[in-house]
C-alpha cells in the first residue's frame, strides 16, 4: 500500500490513511492536526526553505465521504510526536521511508528528461513492451476461448506480476516507468521480454491458461532472482 501520494510536484500523506496506520480515530488524528496548524499559524514562521504543508481535500473511502487533511513531511514529522504511542514511532519511520522514496522518484524523473542515454533506453522499452502486450492480446483470447470470463484483466496481472517478482510497486503519480534509474528499466525491458516468450511457448503446448499464467509469474520470479544473483 501507498502511504504517501504526490499532487502538483510534492509528496503528501492522507490523514484517514496516518489514522488507519496509527490505530487511532480519524477525528483524534484531524483534532491534532488542527491544533498543530493553530500553533503553526500563531508562531507566523516565515521564510522557510521547507515550510510545514497542509491541504484539505475532500474524499471518498469505502462509500463514506470525508475531509482529508493532506501533509508533507514537515506537517507530518511535527505531528506524530504528539501522538506517544509505540506503533506511531514504528509508522513514522515507515511513512518517512516512502516520502524519501517517493521525493527520489521525482528527483529521478526530472534528471530522465534531459538524460538521452535513458531515453534511448525507454524507448527501446516501449517497444518491448509493445510485443509483450500482443502476446498478452492473443493470451486473453485463448483464455476466453477456453472458458475464462475475466481474461481481459490479465494486462494487469501480467504487469503486476512482472512488477512484484522486481521488487516494484505500480504508482499513478509520478508514473512508475518515467521513474525509474536506467538499470531498473533494463531490467524491466528483460523481464518483459522473458515474460513474453514464456506465455508465448506455454501457448504453443496448448496447456490450460491458468497453467500458463500461474507458470509465467514463476518463471518471472526465478528470472528476477537470477537477475540479483548476477548482481
Amino acid at each position: 500500500m501507498h502511504l504517501v501520494e504526490v499532487k502538483k510536484n510534492e509528496v503528501y500523506c492522507d490523514s484517514s490513511i496516518v489514522a488507519r496506520k496509527l490505530g487511532q480515530t480519524h477525528k483524534f488524528v484531524v483534532k491534532k492536526i488542527i491544533k498543530l496548524k493553530d500553533d503553526l499559524e500563531k508562531q507566523n514562521l516565515g521564510g522557510l526553505i521547507n515550510p510545514p504543508k497542509l491541504v484539505q481535500e475532500d474524499r471518498i473511502y469505502r462509500g463514506q465521504g470525508y475531509t482529508a487533511y493532506l501533509m508533507n513531511r514537515e506537517f507530518f514529522s511535527l505531528l506524530v510526536p504528539k501522538i506517544r504511542t509505540k506503533k506511531a514511532l514504528e509508522w513514522h519511520l515507515r511513512f518517512n521511508e516512502q516520502f524519501f522514496e517517493m521525493e527520489k522518484r521525482l528527483l529521478q524523473v526530472e534528471n530522465n528528461a534531459s538524460d538521452k542515454y535513458w531515453i534511448g533506453t525507454r524507448n527501446q522499452g516501449k517497444l518491448v513492451r509493445k510485443g509483450e502486450t500482443d502476446i498478452i492480446k492473443d493470451f486473453v483470447e485463448y483464455a476466453t476461448e477456453q472458458g475464462s470470463k475475466h481474461s481481459k484483466y490479465y494486462y494487469k496481472h501480467i504487469t503486476n506480476a512482472t512488477y512484484k517478482a522486481l521488487g516494484l510497486m505500480s504508482q499513478k503519480k509520478p508514473k512508475l516507468r518515467d521513474a525509474m534509474n536506467i538499470f531498473e528499466i533494463s531490467q524491466l525491458i528483460l523481464a518483459e521480454r522473458h515474460a513474453q516468450l514464456s506465455i508465448k511457448k506455454y501457448m504453443d503446448l496448448g496447456r490450460n491458461y491458468k497453467d500458463i499464467y500461474q507458470s509465467a509469474k514463476e518463471d518471472l520470479i526465478k528470472f528476477s532472482n537470477s537477475l540479483r544473483i548476477a548482481e
